[in-house]
């Protein structure tokens, strides 16, 4: 899968401007705050509907305009797709070949992978950021995975609101326990789908997490996922582990904390309170990995994430690379950077770096100069 060609009007810091890619390599060269990283930005808006940078509607329009929009022309196994996001304040209208599309069904069909500055804190941060990093991967690789990401995020926001209710004193605890009986199949089922889908991609991945991470340090080093429930690690057992005992499992964990639940006015179980813990030679990586040593982490599983979805659907994902490069050590960035080489996908990239495309030499590839929103 590729792009080809990517059109900006009132984006960010860019008034207008059409951009026509390399299949390849293309690198992005300037200062900060020239508007690189705003390019990536939009590509990612295309395939995935939504920003790297968590921003709201209003940061992606240029001042002073009323809306932005972004065009791509992209390409998977053949087909042409022509793709465009109007950005208002309020919402976003996305169309593939002029029909309009769900953020679940454009990641249906395409995928990039985000490698920013953001993305090497993951492990040291709170733990949904952890959380987002597996969901992140997961959605990339099934194709129904925005979707039933969305319908538990969902379910939990209604639950939520009951719990607030009566936490809030606006309803009974009679008529809060009944609609809550009520609601809780579908709740149940949702978060034990997204759990199980969770353990399953952890399961399916630890051994190429393992090998990039040995082909980035050089050297044999013990890496460990835990998928924790309850502080009990359900990763151990995901051989054996159905549907059903997570269902059973997430049940018997919401009869203990009813009362804690009203009380707080929020629900406590679910997949959003899991911990995701990696572990470096046996230690917990948050307290016991030197920051280098948490990037490695990283990288080895977006690295892993990568040729785990090649495997799956026969091709790469494209891949954004935000500034990343600069970040890492020498013998770090020199892995990267062979590991860029050895696998055919398109890649764009960040840099402020001039000898970088020096070092990533590789054909069919471009490098374009960004200064002050326009491409020189």
């Amino acid at each position: 899968m590729k792009m080809s060609k990517l059109r900006l009007k009132d984006f960010r810091n860019f008034t207008n401007l059409e951009i026509q890619f390399a299949d390849r390599l293309n690198i992005f060269v300037g200062e900060n705050g020239q508007g690189k990283s705003n390019l990536l930005e939009a590509i990612s808006l295309l395939s995935l509907n939504e920003s790297f940078r968590y921003a709201d509607n209003e940061n992606l329009i240029r001042y002073n305009q009323s809306a932005s929009l972004i065009e791509g022309d992209l390409e998977k196994n053949g087909l042409d797709f022509k793709v465009k996001a109007q950005i208002l304040k309020s919402r976003k209208n996305v169309t593939w070949n002029d029909k309009k599309i769900s953020q679940a069904n454009i990641r249906n069909h395409f995928s990039c992978v985000v490698f920013s500055p953001e993305s090497l804190s993951y492990i040291k941060e709170a733990s949904d950021e952890r959380r987002t990093l597996i969901d992140d991967a997961f959605i990339s690789v099934d194709p129904l995975g925005a979707g039933l990401v969305a319908e538990f995020r969902k379910a939990l926001k209604t639950r939520n609101k009951i719990l607030r209710d009566y936490s809030d004193e606006q309803k009974d605890k009679k008529s809060t326990l009944s609609v809550l009986e009520s609601i809780e199949p579908l709740y149940l089922n949702l978060a034990a789908q997204l759990t199980m889908k969770r353990i399953k991609l952890l399961f399916d991945m630890k051994s190429e997490v393992q090998k990039a991470m040995t082909f980035i340090t050089k050297k044999d080093v013990d890496i460990l996922v835990e998928y924790r429930i309850s502080a009990e690690n359900y990763l151990q057992k995901a051989r054996e582990l159905s549907l059903e005992q997570i269902n059973n499992a997430l049940y018997q964990r919401l009869q203990q904390l009813r009362d804690a639940e009203l009380s707080s006015g929020s629900s406590l179980v679910g997949p959003h309170k899991h911990e995701i813990v990696f572990l470096y030679d046996q230690k917990d990586s948050r307290f016991y990995c030197s920051q280098g040593q948490q990037r490695a982490l990283i990288l080895s599983f977006k690295m892993a994430q990568i040729v785990y979805y090649c495997k799956l659907h026969g091709a790469y994902p494209i891949l954004l690379l935000d500034d990343v490069l600069s970040e890492l050590d020498f013998v770090k960035r020199g892995a990267l950077i062979e590991f860029l080489q050895s696998i055919k996908t398109q890649i764009f990239l960040t840099t402020t770096d001039l000898h970088l495309p020096e070092e990533l030499r590789m054909n069919q590839s471009r490098v374009f100069e960004v200064k002050e929103g326009r491409i020189l």
